[in-house]
Formats: C-alpha cells, sequence, structure tokens
C-alpha cells in the first residue's frame, strides 16, 4: 500500500456505521434522488460549491469538479436554483460517472491524459 500527500486516522469498525453512503458517488448505496433533494434545500448556493459539498457528492474533489462541470457545460459559480432540471441531473450523474473514469484512469496511471481543463491555463479551456 502507498501512501503520499494525505493524513491517515485509524478509525474503530463501528465509526463505518455512522458514514451517510447515500452521500458516497462511488457508493453501491449512493443515491442521485438524495443528491437532488439535498441540492433543491440549497437553492441559493453556487453549484461549485453544492459539488464540493460532502454531504450532497461525497468523494467530489477539485479535479473532478472541475472536469465535471466542463464536461456538462455549466459555468462553476451558477447558482443551484438557476440550473435548468435538465443540468441538475446532468451534474448529478456526471459527478458519479467522472468519479468512477477518475478511480479507473487512477488505476492504469493514464488520468492526467484525460484532463480536459483541469491544468489548462487561462484562456485555454472555456466553460
Amino acid at each position: 500500500m502507498y501512501f503520499y500527500t494525505c493524513s491517515v486516522k485509524a478509525v474503530e469498525p463501528e465509526f463505518l456505521a455512522t458514514i451517510n453512503w447515500k452521500a458516497d458517488v462511488l457508493s453501491d448505496s449512493w443515491s442521485p434522488g438524495n443528491a437532488e433533494k439535498k441540492l433543491k434545500a440549497k437553492p441559493g448556493m453556487m453549484v461549485c460549491d453544492a459539488l464540493m459539498n460532502q454531504d450532497i457528492f461525497s468523494s467530489v474533489r477539485n479535479i473532478i469538479k472541475n472536469e465535471v462541470f466542463f464536461r456538462i457545460e455549466v459555468q462553476p459559480e451558477s447558482i443551484v436554483e438557476n440550473l435548468p432540471s435538465k443540468k441538475w441531473k446532468e451534474l448529478i450523474v456526471e459527478a458519479r460517472n467522472y468519479s468512477f473514469d477518475f478511480l479507473d484512469w487512477k488505476r492504469d496511471f493514464v488520468l492526467k491524459n484525460h484532463w480536459l481543463v483541469h491544468t489548462a491555463r487561462n484562456g485555454d479551456k472555456t466553460y
């Protein structure tokens, strides 16, 4: 097992029972309906903050956020309530899809080859 830049904390097995697996986009228990419900409860939030909110989209981090917004063609500073329902659904689906792609590419050591926007300089890529 390799650990790079991270922190590790040993926990008791009982702790795992307290985790909300329905919010974890990589979990079999993940619930897109739950994510949509939580988005609706935060209408004034910017979608970039919503996607990074671990109570809504657990496991999503900065690279995934950048790539998801580029894929679905949404400006990250858009307000949740201003997104059409079609874009809400795309956001929810793509957060999960890209997270699994990310994991597969990372395991194959080709992750950086698939970035469309994450490392782009200003002006190279736009939303």
